[in-house]
């Protein structure tokens, strides 16, 4: 990768943090309403930390982000200021992404130098390693106040990927093939047919939803999204209140809140447990 590549990056880098710095500014700031029901964050300077916050923290899990629903009103200047931040995330994400794998020691060692002078400037003494994801997700912006926003958590979600025979085979013979129950999947991926298909599943972790209505006359528009940061809403002098809204568990429920469909297609029964993977029905 060129020297102008590595400044490209770096320099987005820098642009993050001034944006993240003008928001948590323009968000500390707000005398607009908004309701943050916590753990995390009660007040606008916690939400503002919330929101800001692209560092691991000690013992942090790489795959998880920190994370709180709410809704917060935002006059123009935040909603400028939420429009620039979010440009600059994408922007970093597109950059990152491109050279993850180019990248130099040289790179590297730039963008830990500035981590940790950024670190410095947020307080966040100590925290030199990006956490990516956090870095990359979207402040959730609402340009039109919805009349109503019901929160619910989402706790049946799961994703499905396909797998061949020869694609299982191979993902189980880069395990350790002397563990006895590697080698009865071994042998009973063998069995199969070569069109028959599995179904490698992974459970989601448990998402807050947003349910969102406008009402217009006789029209109404819905919108759901899932929601990880506090909902920023343009408000005015027209309409200068919050939406309607629930307050749901701060925790999800710890059973799922779905029935198990009568038709199912896919065996709950794994059929090759190291692989997460199972047998379609019928």
């Amino acid at each position: 990768m060129s020297n102008t590549s590595a400044v490209e990056l770096v320099d987005s880098l820098n642009g993050l943090h001034q944006a993240l710095l003008i928001f948590s500014q323009q968000l500390s700031a707000s005398t607009l309403p908004f309701w943050l029901p916590g753990p995390t964050a009660r007040n606008l300077p916690q939400a503002a930390a919330l929101c800001t916050d692209i560092w691991y923290q000690d013992g942090q899990d790489g795959r998880t982000t920190l994370s709180q629903h709410g809704i917060i009103g935002a006059d123009s200047q935040l909603i400028d200021a939420t429009l620039k931040l979010n440009q600059a995330k994408a922007d970093f994400q597109r950059l990152a992404t491109q050279y993850r794998l180019s990248q130099t020691t040289d790179l590297l060692e730039q963008l830990h130098q500035r981590s940790e002078k950024i670190a410095a400037l947020l307080h966040r003494h100590g925290a030199a390693r990006l956490h990516l994801k956090q870095c990359y997700r979207q402040i959730p912006l609402l340009m039109q106040c919805p009349d109503k926003i019901g929160f619910s958590w989402y706790t049946s979600g799961r994703s499905i990927r396909k797998l061949t025979p020869t694609e299982a085979e191979l993902k189980l013979q880069k395990m350790d093939v002397s563990q006895p129950h590697i080698q009865q999947q071994l042998q009973a991926v063998g069995n199969l047919r070569p069109g028959d298909m599995l179904a490698q599943i992974q459970n989601q972790v448990p998402v807050m939803r947003a349910n969102m209505i406008w009402k217009n006359q006789d029209q109404v528009a819905r919108k759901a999204r899932n929601t990880s940061l506090p909902i920023i809403i343009a408000l005015n002098s027209e309409n200068p209140c919050l939406p309607a809204y629930n307050e749901p568990p701060l925790t999800p429920p710890e059973t799922r809140s779905r029935l198990e469909r009568s038709d199912l297609k896919i065996d709950p029964q794994p059929f090759l447990p190291s692989l997460r993977a199972h047998r379609y029905l019928g």
